[in-house]
């Protein structure tokens, strides 16, 4: 996914952040990209087999 600096800026008015030059910007647009890209993976994982960790209940020790 290709951020275009526009958009960063929008996105850093819309949180409040601070401005950024746009050299700042395309320094740090490939980090940026490459956790969107992260992101995207993880949402494409098929997790159907996986037992969820909420389902399992931690043994408190002292009963038997």
């Amino acid at each position: 996914m290709t951020l275009s600096v526009a958009t960063l800026k929008a996105m850093i008015q819309e949180y409040h952040g601070f401005p950024l030059t746009d050299e700042e910007i395309e320094r740090i647009r490939p980090e940026l990209e490459a956790y969107l890209a992260a992101a995207e993976q993880l949402r494409e994982l098929d997790l159907a087999d996986v037992l969820s960790a909420r389902l399992l209940h931690a043994d408190e020790g002292g009963q038997s």
